[in-house]
């Protein structure tokens, strides 16, 4: 749809019949030559001698002008080409994953699709490729724990991008260790630099602190007054916890200090059930902004009377170089 910026510039338009319409009069201090027969000249050219100006100009010229006249005034007007609307969802809640790497993370104690076993990683990355394809519009982050915390992905809206991270993760490629409270201190880190009050962490792990800087708890009473709210899973079946068992309670105490809830997944159904549940505990709050694209076209009706213009000057050359030859 062509809109105009400043439509009322068309009252323009008229201006042109105000100044020819109106009475007025050009005078010049100049020498005149008196004739006594002005009389006798004036009865023989009738009205002639009261043309001057634009009363003068031939049809084609008149035309000329009002053209030009018309497309300046449309270019004044600003014209734009406004398209359809385009709706941008902005998520108001943003979601950080906390995933534990260490050894233990190899236990083949999950299920497949297929039936076969498969390893806690292996299965915490099929829910959670499930769990990224349905948070459109969601801004989502990564961090990676084992013996040290990183951020493998900040905050994004490129789930695809996401996605393709983190199946490339493998057990043990942040070493063997399990620095919980680490990794829940680099969440409260990440979550500071954001402007987003409604702020999730999922911490994933299926074993206990092996020697943090920063003690689990000290981290979750962080978390707490950043506003960060944990939900603590503990991943696997605790009999095959090996040299470092499930630390069930300091998860739960984690989950509680934060306001967040604790889960026990023991196979891949209840992983993703806990997920769906966690996603109806905190709906996503979403602000919409819509826009419509707008394209400015003021240049080709400015375009038209410059091309108006130049055919017209070619033409009367052409025409007073064949009055020259005759």
């Amino acid at each position: 749809m062509i809109e105009f910026a400043y439509p009322w510039l068309f009252l323009l338009l008229f201006a042109p019949l105000l100044i020819i319409y109106s009475n007025l009069r050009y005078l010049s201090r100049r020498s005149a030559l008196r004739v006594s027969f002005m009389e006798d000249i004036r009865s023989v050219q009738g009205d002639k001698l009261h043309e001057s100006g634009i009363s003068r100009a031939t049809l084609t010229q008149k035309l000329m002008i009002a053209l030009v006249w018309l497309v300046i005034i449309v270019a004044l007007a600003k014209p734009q080409l406004i398209g359809e609307p385009i709706t941008k969802e902005l998520s108001q809640r943003e979601i950080l994953i906390a995933v534990d790497l260490s050894g233990s993370m190899s236990t083949r104690d999950f299920e497949g699709v297929d039936g076969k076993k498969i390893d806690r990683l292996e299965a915490v990355k099929m829910v959670l490729d499930d769990f990224f394809a349905k948070r459109k519009g969601e801004k989502i982050g990564l961090i990676l724990f084992g013996n040290a915390a990183f951020v493998q992905s900040p905050f994004t809206q490129d789930l695809e991008a996401l996605k393709h991270l983190l199946s490339e993760l493998q057990v043990g490629m942040a070493g063997p260790q399990t620095m919980i409270g680490d990794g829940i201190a680099l969440g409260v880190k990440v979550f500071q630099e954001s402007n987003v009050t409604d702020r999730m962490l999922i911490l994933m792990s299926d074993g206990d602190d092996t020697g943090s800087k920063v003690p689990p708890k000290t981290a979750a009473k962080l978390a707490a007054q950043n506003g960060v709210t944990i939900h603590a899973i503990a991943v696997g079946d605790p009999q095959n916890a090996g040299e470092h068992p499930m630390d069930t309670l300091t998860l739960k105490e984690i989950a509680e200090k934060t306001g967040g809830k604790f889960y026990y997944a023991w196979n891949r159904k209840e992983l993703e059930e806990i997920y769906q549940e966690i996603d109806k505990l905190t709906p996503k709050k979403v602000e919409e902004l819509s826009y419509r694209p707008v394209e400015e076209l003021f240049f080709y009706p400015l375009g038209a009377g410059l091309l108006l213009m130049f055919f017209y000057t070619i033409g009367l050359m052409f025409h007073k170089e064949q009055d020259g030859e005759r």
